[in-house]
């Protein structure tokens, strides 16, 4: 289920990989994260790695 442009999906869906075709509406629902690795870098150091290709963790 999608709202305001983020995705929610009932948690018995959720450990069941059902998240894309979950449609629990009465039921206590949970924001679903995007996939992959959370970002580690901070934006500033992010940019300037991307433009200068230097890597600073």
């Amino acid at each position: 289920i999608i709202f305001n442009g983020q995705n929610y999906a009932y948690d018995a869906c959720v450990r069941g990989h059902r998240v894309r075709t979950c449609e629990h509406y009465g039921r206590p629902l949970k924001l679903i994260s995007k996939k992959g690795r959370p970002i580690s870098q901070c934006q500033h150091c992010r940019s300037l790695r991307k433009s200068r290709s230097a890597h600073v963790k």
